[in-house]
């Protein structure tokens, strides 16, 4: 016989405990229910039986005193045998020392009674003993005179009223029982395809998904979070190992170049050995600046500078811009413009912003103003809760098939142009930080990159305004 695990023991299902305890609760209401309804029945019972015994004492009493008790006599007898409640109804007459006068029971044990009004009396009636709820009283001569009902009937509902109490009790009981078992089966089906799933994951198979059904209940809303998750933590692997590959294949060449020239240099002397440690020191600064970048990336995609986020004000970010990269446009015979539309502000880290933008100017300064005539528009508003930036040239464009790429650490849309392939990447890493968008487009001629921003609570409002059209250039 195989040991049961503890997880296969009933008790240690948290489903199983739930459903035993709403089947206790129930359980515990009907037994509440029963009682009430119990105890009501019994008094209704008892009232209505004490009530019929006074009125027919009283009046029994009031014929007595009427007529005489030889008179009261007949009319005990024409009360047994009028055919209304003959199996129930007791009445008896007896003399004070309790001798049997007329009725149709006899007290047991024969004794003298010496209380009156509303009580219970062990009886014997037609050889059958039962108990009585009688009323007592005492005749002017000394008589007694004793009118109830058998309670028979009544102990006899009471039994039915127990025994069918009972018998539910039983059934809920058992219906509490296998209802906690088959809930925990049920669950324990639902959450074994989870858990079959997460260990395949954890065992390293990553593209493993968690079945949903057709039902929209809590486990298929569960799966359906689950499997995204997965799908994130996928995306997350496979961008960590093409950052891993890149790095090693983009750093490779530069250090082996390092190296070579190092090995070169031991053979050269005077003017020539410095120029080429000169050339050797810039590489590596080349370097050093590569793995800065890469730092920064990591750091912004970890959120940790969204602390320093205060309100920025785009109409002064940009004209900073427009100063720092207007004179390098006028001396290669491009024109740098920018539009701003009000007082937008946006909530962010306005030194993270700069540098996004720069980058971006950067970029449309280097294509666009290869030849005289290059046009560089920058178009900033606010659109309801959003910041609106729009940066176009007339440059060259990126090919169709490159554009979905451009954000990918170390990719150069134009290889024959110099540069790390970083910039574009670290401006995706602090547009995602500011919980914004980026997105690229090929202008006719020319390029644009449209960025979006949450605006800063409280900050300036512009009337719903028409976007600017794609520069014609």
């Amino acid at each position: 016989m195989s040991a049961v695990t503890p997880a296969s023991r009933p008790w240690s299902s948290m489903a199983f405990r739930l459903a035993l305890v709403y089947g206790g609760l129930l359980l515990l209401t009907m037994v509440v229910v029963l009682t009430v309804f119990y105890v009501q029945m019994v008094a209704v019972f008892s009232h209505r039986m004490d009530q019929e015994a006074k009125l027919d004492l009283q009046r029994l009493q009031q014929h007595a005193l009427q007529y005489g008790e030889a008179s009261l006599r007949t009319e005990i007898d024409r009360l047994l045998s009028d055919g209304v409640d003959s199996q129930t109804e007791i009445a008896i007459l007896t003399d004070a020392d309790n001798n049997f006068l007329a009725g149709n029971a006899r007290i047991l044990p024969r004794r003298t009674l010496n209380t009156f009004g509303l009580r219970e009396l062990r009886l014997e009636r037609h050889g059958r003993v039962m108990t009585g709820r009688v009323a007592v009283t005492q005749l002017p001569s000394g008589n007694l005179l004793i009118v109830g009902s058998d309670m028979d009937a009544l102990e006899d509902i009471e039994e039915r009223f127990m025994n069918a109490s009972l018998t539910a009790v039983v059934i809920v009981l058992l219906l509490a029982l296998s209802g906690s078992v088959g809930f925990r089966r049920l669950v324990d089906d639902r959450a074994a395809s989870i858990r079959q799933t997460m260990l395949q994951v954890a065992n390293g198979d990553l593209g493993q998904r968690i079945p949903l059904s057709a039902d929209n209940d809590e486990f298929t809303r569960l799966g359906h979070d689950i499997n995204r998750m997965l799908d994130q933590i996928e995306q997350l692997m496979d961008g960590v190992r093409h950052v891993s590959n890149t790095i090693a294949h983009n750093l490779r060449t530069p250090l082996t170049r390092v190296l070579l020239q190092l090995r070169s240099a031991r053979h050269l002397e005077g003017l020539e050995q410095q120029r080429l440690l000169e050339h050797l020191e810039q590489e590596v600064q080349g370097l050093g600046t590569v793995f800065d970048k890469l730092l920064q990336i990591a750091e912004l995609e970890s959120g940790m500078r969204r602390q320093e986020f205060a309100v920025v004000d785009i109409a002064g970010l940009l004209a900073d811009i427009a100063d720092l990269y207007a004179p390098v446009a006028e001396e290669t015979g491009c024109s740098l413009d920018v539009v701003v539309d009000g007082h937008p502000g946006a909530l962010g880290d306005g030194d993270l912003l700069a540098n996004a933008l720069a980058n971006l100017v950067e970029n449309a300064l280097k294509y666009a103003c290869t030849a005289p005539g290059g046009q560089v528009r920058i178009s900033a508003w606010q659109q309801g809760d959003m910041i609106e930036l729009r940066l176009q040239d007339n440059g060259p464009g990126v090919p169709p098939q490159r554009l979905p790429h451009i954000t990918d650490r170390f990719y150069r849309a134009h290889e024959h142009q110099p540069g790390h392939g970083l910039g574009l990447s670290s401006v995706q890493a602090i547009v995602q930080l500011h919980n914004g968008s980026l997105h690229f487009a090929n202008l006719t001629p020319g390029f644009e990159v449209h960025l979006r921003l949450p605006a800063a609570p409280g900050a300036e409002r512009s009337p719903p305004l028409t976007p600017p059209a794609s520069a014609s250039f």
